[in-house]
């Protein structure tokens, strides 16, 4: 009898004996977390058993093989080693190698499109949304007490960062299809983009383990295992060598109706890297994917105030599709501009005092609700910068004066227009989305991520957040199948 067989006529007798037991069990008598163990444990045991006996009949026994047009020969048997939701399978497999020796093609693994040429399609999936959303550690745990797929903590670090190196390698063409799946919400009439900057550790590049500097930093693990991922670090050019903490960045695309209600927002993010560039490209292709849609969307580009940032956002808008026809606003996040009106006020009244919470609700209010409203906030704020004691006073409320007009000049702080349109005019889901994309995955205590791992996990956590994981998945299991045919067929 096959080993498959075996296995398989030996879960089915697995189960037969547990049911004659429980026949036998008093019914006071049933533990039932005890019994659930043991039939999730027949159960695998028969999945495992079914999925050898899948293996098996995919496999190749001709002399010769085609993959993908090219011809492979002198065949041979190696055990090879696999892992479904139901565990670990082991079985005998066909191995082919080309005239002339060299690498070795495995037409199971190819034809079967087994991840990484051990994990199936569904392991793979269950392993990077694992990675996105919690440490390799505690998702070990949780496999482990649901009794599936159970891996260890080293696999749930390696497999990702892998898959994740092959999303790299053919981004542009993965990031394309993802787009052109989606579908702009019919109830939208705006869409807010958003970018931010967001610290986040890091390790095995620039500093030592756990962050200690060096002045010889080693070179990122993800290129001496993976290959280059096309990342360009910010780490070598930030001038803060040796140092653990850098810039990420984080961007987003919120859809709101007309009602000013959110509808849905895709999440972007990216490792610390020179000025944000491929975020910036990310978030260009985004946009324009979504006015490729809906061209009569108002577009609302909104940031913190950061410079850099606003030349980023400024020069998406200069190159938006010419077909676009929705009105284009640039606004502060209106609560940066109100944290200056309250530090304006503290100036004043003093920090506490109770005339310092009023006269800066009053400005806020002003801001807010009136159209001229940045105007004549900037005049009461010259007026009470002269009526300062002290020059260090007068000097902090000229930024605070600085700030704020040059922010005026550029359009930024036309609050009130904007609500009376029901536009957004905070940057909370962008900054929430530095919070759940970056600090809730990357920021615990005494986490530390190289360049690629630390991707890998913003890269999966966006697209779960973006609702994309599913089909990001699919495309990605489909990269590692080929066309196999027995013989020498094309």
């Amino acid at each position: 009898m096959r080993r498959d067989n075996l296995e398989l006529e030996e879960g089915l007798q697995a189960i037969a004996d547990f049911r004659r037991d429980l026949s036998k069990t008093p019914p006071s008598e049933v533990d039932l977390e005890r019994v659930e163990g043991l039939v999730q444990e027949r159960l695998n045991a028969i999945g495992r058993a079914l999925m050898a006996e899948v293996l098996e009949h995919a496999d190749v026994k001709s002399p010769e093989v085609t993959v993908n047009g090219k011809k492979w020969g002198n065949r041979r048997e190696s055990p090879g080693t696999y892992y479904f939701k139901f565990g670990e399978v082991k079985v005998e497999r066909s191995i082919y190698s080309p005239a002339g020796g060299g690498p070795v093609a495995v037409p199971l693994e190819l034809r079967l499109g087994l991840v990484e040429g051990r994990y199936s399609p569904q392991v793979a999936r269950l392993v990077c949304r694992i990675a996105g959303i919690m440490t390799a550690e505690e998702g070990a745990t949780l496999l482990g007490d649901a009794g599936v797929a159970m891996l260890s903590s080293s696999t749930l670090k390696r497999l990702p960062k892998a898959v994740a190196a092959r999303w790299e390698a053919g981004r542009d063409e993965i990031n394309d299809e993802l787009r052109s799946q989606e579908r702009v919400p019919a109830a939208a009439v705006t869409v807010q983009v958003g970018l931010d900057g967001v610290m986040v550790p890091m390790d095995g590049e620039n500093a030592k383990p756990r962050g200690r500097k060096t002045d010889c930093p080693k070179a990122p693990r993800h290129e001496t295992r993976y290959g280059p991922t096309s990342l360009k670090c910010e780490a070598m050019e930030d001038g803060l060598d040796g140092r653990a903490w850098h810039e990420a960045s984080v961007g987003t695309l919120a859809f709101y109706d007309e009602d000013g209600t959110e509808l849905r927002t895709v999440y972007l993010g990216r490792m610390p890297e020179t000025r944000m560039a491929t975020l910036a490209d990310d978030l260009e292709l985004e946009l324009h994917q979504v006015l490729g849609q809906r061209p009569d969307l108002d577009i609302v580009f909104a940031s913190d105030g950061d410079k850099h940032q606003w030349e980023i956002l400024e020069q998406i808008a200069l190159r938006l599709p010419s077909g676009a026809t929705g009105k284009v606003r640039f606004l502060l996040d209106f609560f940066h501009a109100a944290e200056h009106l309250g530090d304006a006020a503290a100036l004043v009244h003093g920090s506490g005092a109770p005339e310092c919470e009023v006269a800066a609700s009053g400005w806020m209010s002003t801001l807010k609700h009136i159209d001229d409203g940045a105007d004549r906030v900037l005049k009461k704020l010259r007026y009470h910068r002269d009526q300062l004691a002290t020059q260090a006073k007068r000097d902090s409320m000229q930024e605070i004066i600085d700030y704020l007009a040059g922010n005026n000049s550029a359009g930024r702080l036309c609050y009130a227009e904007a609500r009376a349109a029901n536009k957004p005019i905070g940057t909370g889901v962008t900054e929430a989305a530095c919070k759940t994309v970056a600090n809730t995955r990357l920021k615990r205590s005494g986490m530390r991520f190289e360049h690629h791992g630390g991707q890998t996990a913003m890269a999966f956590r966006t697209a779960h957040l973006s609702g994309r994981f599913p089909l990001l998945m699919s495309i990605l299991v489909q990269t590692y199948a080929a066309n196999v045919q027995s013989g020498t067929a094309a």
